[in-house]
């Protein structure tokens, strides 16, 4: 793994996890608040936007970290050469599943660019958005890195 690669890794796994801890922290927060009667109103957008982060980029590292729920028992069963091909076809299905999932979240983005959030006024929800766009294309060179090894021959 290249110099790149490892820094955009690095970058991932830092924003991913300071999504999460803002989530949280944000809906604590809002609960704290309510509970002492003054409740925060963009308490939960903020959380939204935070969490909807934290997965998308969460889930490319899990994808690149080979994390993700597989199950391989009847692969394995299967002659090696039937196993790279199997697995070339099933990176391929995800590869275009992510094209089209990138395609609709561009077009999401681009039609809620005016819609704000209801407790933050003027912030655009497209925000929210663009973490599909972002996590399927970031998901996306992953798939075709692990592609690319299986049809080299490499373990993924």
């Amino acid at each position: 793994m290249g110099a790149f690669w490892r820094g955009l890794h690095s970058l991932e796994e830092f924003l991913a996890k300071a999504f999460l801890i803002l989530s949280v922290l944000t809906v604590f927060a809002g609960g704290a608040g309510r509970f002492l009667g003054h409740p925060l109103d963009w308490a939960m957008d903020w959380a939204t936007f935070c969490f909807a982060w934290a997965v998308f980029l969460g889930a490319d590292l899990a994808l690149k970290e080979d994390r993700h729920v597989a199950v391989e028992i009847l692969l394995r069963l299967l002659p090696h050469p039937v196993q790279r091909y199997l697995r070339t076809l099933l990176w391929a299905i995800i590869a275009l599943f992510l094209v089209v999932l990138a395609i609709y979240s561009i077009q999401a983005s681009y039609q809620t660019r005016f819609r704000s959030f209801q407790g933050i006024p003027g912030f655009s929800y497209t925000w929210l958005t663009l973490s599909v766009t972002v996590g399927s294309g970031l998901m996306l060179l992953s798939v075709l890195r692990k592609l690319r090894q299986t049809v080299r021959g490499e373990e993924p």
